[in-house]
């Protein structure tokens, strides 16, 4: 595979915070209170990166937080055409859990896989992988070693685009400061095995 280091000033805004910085190897935005990400429209700060579908890629970023209070969350999006297909995050619950969670949506309906992790953690490593229709997400705390956290399948003969975002928003009347960082995008040139830890 060839890996591409994502320049994120080369990304297009969803939907603009009032507040955020980027340069040449990251994004930082603060949210801003009552944002949330539903199934549809574009009610949240994200950036959208357009991904084809006519081969296989590894999509890898670092996302660092600062949660304030409950419902604040941030991590990454797949899209399948122009919807949401998953969305893969964290979420503050209170002082001492946050929620590590991967929702996956059937038209507007979606299901859910989620864990408890501590509130002292504040940065995450999220992977995707696209193969021929399946989908694999992975999270990591250290960026090193990578953990399954769902899988699912998009119909290859499909001639929708399948993209990747991220997304960082507060639905109570709450803020917090959110940095994406270390975006890399590996695409398969011929077909072969690749290392997936």
């Amino acid at each position: 595979m060839t890996r591409k280091h994502i320049d994120p000033r080369d990304l297009a805004w969803i939907c603009k915070p009032q507040l955020y910085l980027q340069n040449s190897d990251k994004v930082v935005l603060e949210t801003e209170p009552f944002t949330d990400l539903k199934p549809a429209g574009r009610s949240a700060e994200a950036i959208e990166l357009s991904l084809e579908t006519n081969g296989s890629f590894c999509f890898t970023m670092r996302c660092d937080f600062e949660f304030r209070n409950a419902f604040d969350q941030c991590g990454m999006i797949v899209y399948e055409g122009e919807r949401r297909k998953a969305i893969c995050g964290t979420e503050c619950r209170d002082a001492f859990t946050t929620c590590l969670k991967c929702i996956v949506y059937h038209d507007e309906k979606g299901d859910i896989s989620k864990r408890d992790i501590g509130s002292l953690i504040s940065v995450m490593y999220y992977r995707v992988w696209y193969r021929g229709g399946a989908v694999r997400i992975q999270y990591s705390f250290t960026g090193s070693r990578y953990s399954d956290l769902r899988e699912f399948w998009i119909d290859p003969e499909s001639e929708k685009t399948i993209s990747i975002g991220i997304y960082a928003c507060s639905p109570a009347n709450s803020w917090f400061d959110c940095t994406f960082s270390g975006m890399t995008l590996d695409e398969e040139t011929e077909r072969g095995d690749t290392d997936e830890n």
